[in-house]
Parts: C-alpha cells; sequence; structure tokens
C-alpha cells in the first residue's frame, strides 16, 4: 500500500493544470513559480462555432517545468507491447513516487457520469494502491465535473486502459510525474515583481503571447487565438450570435473566466504576504468584485441548466461589459502605479490615484 501526497490545485479547470498543480500547489518551493504564471487568458475559436477559454501557460505536456524535470511520457503502444503486467508497473511507479496520468475509457471508471453508459476516452491521475482491496487511488473529473478522487479496483483500470478509444494523438501518452523539489540543481526559482507586471501588461493589452513562444510556435497560424482583456469582446459577440440562432452553450469558458479571477486574487494576496508589493485599494477592490460577479453569473447559467428556464442572454452580455470595464480601469490604476515605481517602462495608462 502507498499513496503519493495529493493536495487541492490552485486551478482546476482542465486536465492540464489540475493534475499537475495537485502535485504542487501546497509546495512553498513552487509556489513562486506558479504565481508567476497564470496570469493571461486565451480564447480560440474552434470548429461548429464553439469557443475554448483557457489560461495561457506552458505545461509540462509540451514544454519545460522545472518542477516536473525528471518525467517521462511513454505511448501505449510500447506499454502494451512491452509491458506485460500493467498492475505491477502501475504499482512500481508508485513506489518510486511517480503519479501515472493516463488516459482510459470511462465507462469503466466509478463515480464519472460515463460509468456503465458511454464510452468516453478521459485523463486520471493514479497516486496510490492498496493492496488489500485490490484497488488504485486516482483522481479526476468525476460525476459532478470538478477535480475529485476515487478508488478503482485493479481489473476496471486495466480493462479502462487496454479499451481506450484513441481518437486523438495525445491520448496515446501515459505521464509518470515526479516532482523535483531542486529546481535547475539547486538553485531556487525566484518571484519577479517586474516580470509580473510585463504578464499584467500583456493582459491588459490583449498582447498575442505567441510571440513570446516563437521557439514553439509560428505566431501568424494562431491568429484565431484572442488574449487578455480583448476576450470580453469575442465572448459578447459569440453569446449575441446565440441569441439568433438559439444554440446551447457550453458552461466551461465561465467556470474558466470565474477560475482566471480566483486565481488573480490568489496571487495578489501572494505577492503583498511575501512583501513584493502593495496593491492599490481601489485596484484589490474592484478584482474582488470581479470575482463576486463572474461567480454570479456562473452559478445563473448552472440553475439556468437545471431548471431548463430561458436563460436572459441580453442580461448576460451586459453583465460582461460591465466586468470588462471594472477589470479594464483595475489595470489601468494598476499599471500606472507599476509606471509611476519604475517597474514597467514609462507609458500613457489612465492613472485613476
Amino acid at each position: 500500500m502507498k499513496t503519493l501526497p495529493l493536495c487541492k490545485p490552485l486551478i482546476s479547470n482542465y486536465p492540464q493544470h489540475a493534475f499537475y498543480l495537485s502535485i504542487i500547489s501546497d509546495n512553498k518551493s513552487c509556489q513562486p513559480w506558479i504565481y508567476s504564471n497564470y496570469t493571461n487568458m486565451f480564447l480560440s475559436e474552434l470548429k461548429n462555432n464553439e469557443l475554448f477559454l483557457d489560461f495561457f501557460v506552458q505545461t509540462p505536456e509540451h514544454h519545460f517545468n522545472p518542477w516536473f524535470k525528471d518525467s517521462q511520457r511513454i505511448h501505449r503502444d510500447l506499454i502494451l507491447r512491452s509491458i506485460p503486467n500493467l498492475i505491477s508497473f502501475i504499482k512500481d511507479q508508485i513506489n518510486s513516487n511517480y503519479y501515472v496520468l493516463t488516459h482510459v475509457d470511462e465507462y469503466f471508471i466509478p463515480n464519472t457520469s460515463s460509468y456503465q453508459k458511454t464510452r468516453f476516452a478521459h485523463a486520471v491521475m493514479i497516486y496510490g494502491y492498496d493492496d488489500s482491496t485490490q484497488e488504485f487511488q486516482l483522481a479526476g473529473f468525476l460525476d459532478n465535473s470538478n477535480y475529485s478522487q476515487t478508488t478503482v479496483s485493479y481489473t476496471e483500470l486495466k480493462k479502462a486502459f487496454e479499451e481506450c478509444d484513441i481518437y486523438d494523438d495525445y491520448l496515446n501518452f501515459t505521464h509518470l510525474l515526479k516532482i523535483n523539489p531542486e529546481y535547475h540543481n539547486g538553485k531556487i526559482y525566484e518571484f519577479s515583481l517586474s516580470y509580473f507586471a510585463e504578464c499584467m501588461e500583456n493582459y491588459y493589452t490583449s498582447f498575442n503571447e505567441m510571440e513570446n513562444f516563437q521557439s514553439f510556435y509560428t505566431p501568424k497560424l494562431y491568429s484565431d487565438r484572442t488574449f487578455g482583456l480583448d476576450i470580453y469582446k469575442k465572448l459578447t459577440a459569440f453569446l449575441a450570435s446565440e441569441l439568433s440562432k438559439k444554440l446551447n452553450i457550453e458552461t466551461r469558458f465561465l467556470y474558466t473566466l470565474k477560475e482566471h479571477k480566483k486565481f488573480m486574487n490568489l496571487k495578489i494576496n501572494y505577492i503583498e504576504q511575501e512583501g513584493h508589493y502593495r496593491f492599490p485599494d481601489v485596484f484589490k477592490d474592484n478584482y474582488v468584485q470581479v470575482e463576486k460577479e463572474t461567480t454570479i453569473i456562473l452559478n445563473q447559467f448552472l440553475k439556468h441548466l437545471i431548471t431548463r428556464k430561458e436563460m436572459n442572454f441580453t442580461k448576460l452580455i451586459d453583465k460582461l461589459h460591465f466586468l470588462h470595464q471594472l477589470e479594464k480601469e483595475a489595470l489601468e490604476l494598476l499599471l500606472a502605479d507599476f509606471t509611476k515605481q519604475g517597474i514597467l517602462r514609462s507609458k500613457s495608462y489612465i492613472d485613476h490615484s
């Protein structure tokens, strides 16, 4: 029997954040890195007139993350061909302090919405096992679609892995995640206020963050992405189009919007508690209000889905316009103060002080 430590992730809107952050969120050495990131957001236009909203951050799946540099990625074909006993393999990894992030068919995973109902390939993370009950402990997005934990029998997990339908390449990979407490050969990661100020400026100006990662991307190929405050304009335009088409909209982007504002307030508190900067009171008050309003919007939409009563999209659009203006004014106040203190280069931000 062995259980690896797991904590409540600071961000849990999607697996690519929740799994990794549930390993490192409580680790004080990792927190300067966490709070230095997850500032900007992006919105992508997908097929079928759908939108995808998420934090813009480099993830261990595609980029170098200092806290998981000892991790490994294995193709499922290699596992199926070369590892005769999947259950023993997973237990061995946990004994070596590796969390096992893999993709399974949730038809076989208890406490998921798909259990014994529909075939659905999705990510789970195995972090413990118990031979006395013949069960694995795993984390995932379960029956309520929230990130939580459950147990699954050895036989069900094996079947879920082996019978998973691979409809996209990323589903092929199993990730063995091990936290690296030494970061870069014993060096620490330090929080940088000037970098935070630059990130906030990028969010305010809706800067195309792909420009900062040309070693990974060709920015012009991602012209469908909208960043920062301009996301409000894209969201309201989308909702306005839904009024005439009378289509259902997905709640995930409203949940992600709420998660972003929640994390921004956590970031503000962290920066002040660590003594890096004292935020203007008006800025803090505005962001607390922004988080409250986004939470209200999400709850109203969830109520709409439960009751099936007609949603007042005009009021929702008006609320998003209000949030846009509230957040814009707060950021202008902050960036003016950063400029005044020499943290940012001088620019013509409006100073409301």
